[in-house]
């Protein structure tokens, strides 16, 4: 198929030099920094799970399992907290203590055990343990928590897989090591955010502060012992609708590459206290359309397991992609159908009168991207 014309701008950000990339990785930076300083202040419970444990659904090995979906209570992502004040698209923060350090181990294993001894593993075989942040960082959970849960974990034979993650910095030969000895009869998945194949536009569109050549590293470091679950994500902001797709499909292709066993297809939705959101409201901002998540499943399926994330956050989003009133709840049943069966065939039939205003947004010219990070210099952001 002939690239629309659209496609062919998006090499336009390579005119930019190292010294303007850093201006709007700092500028980025700042706004995240001033976004997060207006979270309110809230009282948590320190020997709580941040909220009741979720139950989704997982085609796992070839058949469907509900999964339980924890999310421990914790100080927050550190990259979020200090280093680089967080991505553009996330909204963790705004329900984690945010305190200077990280939770003491004593909080983390009672929580984690209190809703742990709830989850009835028969029922839910499959366990994803997050803190919204990355579980392999000592100044997140502090490794005499870390490995105290995964030895519980261990010991319930009913668990078949457990998923758990961080970022690539985090990983190290030792600590994989460490979690295949306590976990050996376990599929463990590590999940990392690759997010986006090109540099560039990882650090300006998401502020993910990490090369593809460290994201490449641990993902080698983590096929040695484990599986590595690797996060695709669809549309961040200053990108367009085609070239949300294209680089979507390329970013899946690396990950296969890479050995990734998994992908979770994860399109960008509208959080509290995000740069996105921000945008959003400026009118800056539109999420992907729900075709543009089945053109990637259809275009990739068959390269390996492609899971699609169905905006199911904590906290929950207050925007999400979506087509039109009249094929937007169909298509996301079709969606569901996909991730239950792996079959992308269920997916071939769908049609609506919108399919053609989401087609005709693929060939609209827009401006070049420079253009659209202009936005961040503007009168408005300030």
């Amino acid at each position: 198929m002939k690239k629309p014309k659209a496609w062919e701008q998006m090499d336009s950000y390579q005119w930019m030099t190292t010294k303007e990339t850093a201006h709007y990785y700092r500028l980025i930076a700042n706004l995240m920094k001033e976004i997060h300083a207006k979270i309110p202040d809230e009282q948590y419970h320190l020997d709580k799970v941040a909220t009741e444990t979720d139950i989704r659904e997982e085609n796992f090995q070839g058949k469907n399992y509900q999964r339980a979906v924890m999310y421990l209570m914790s100080n927050g992502c550190e990259w979020a907290l200090k280093n680089g004040n967080g991505c553009t698209m996330c909204g963790h923060l705004a329900k984690q203590t945010r305190k200077d350090g990280p939770l003491s181990a004593h909080y983390y294993l009672e929580q984690f055990s209190e809703e742990f001894k709830r989850i009835d593993f028969s029922k839910y075989p499959l366990l994803n343990l997050y803190n919204n942040g990355s579980i392999l960082n000592d100044n997140e959970v502090p490794a005499e928590a870390l490995w105290e849960i995964i030895r519980m974990v261990g010991e319930k034979p009913e668990i078949k897989m457990l998923v758990i993650e961080t970022r690539p910095e985090f990983v190290t030969k030792e600590n994989m090591a460490e979690i295949k000895r306590l976990l050996p009869d376990k599929h463990v998945e590590v999940a990392m955010g690759l997010e986006m194949i090109d540099d560039f536009l990882r650090y300006v569109c998401i502020n993910k502060g990490f090369s593809l050549k460290q994201f490449d590293k641990a993902a080698r470091l983590v096929t040695q012992e484990l599986n590595l679950r690797s996060y695709v994500l669809l549309k961040p902001p200053f990108i367009t609708e085609q070239e949300a797709i294209e680089h979507a499909v390329q970013t899946i292709e690396h990950a296969f590459e890479l050995g990734t066993t998994t992908v979770s297809l994860e399109s960008c939705t509208v959080q509290d206290y995000t740069l996105v959101q921000y945008l959003s409201d400026q009118g800056a901002y539109k999420p992907a359309w729900l075709w543009s998540i089945v053109e990637v499943v259809k275009r990739t399926a068959h390269l390996g397991k492609i899971i699609v994330g169905l905006f199911q956050f904590y906290p929950s989003p207050v925007g999400v992609p979506y087509n039109c009133p009249h094929c937007s709840d169909r298509v996301m049943e079709a969606l569901k159908e996909y991730n239950h069966t792996l079959d992308p065939s269920v997916l071939d039939h769908l049609d609506c009168s919108c399919k053609a205003e989401w087609k005709k947004e693929l060939n609209h010219v827009h401006p070049p991207f420079e253009e659209r990070l202009s936005i961040l210099n503007s009168e408005l952001i300030k």
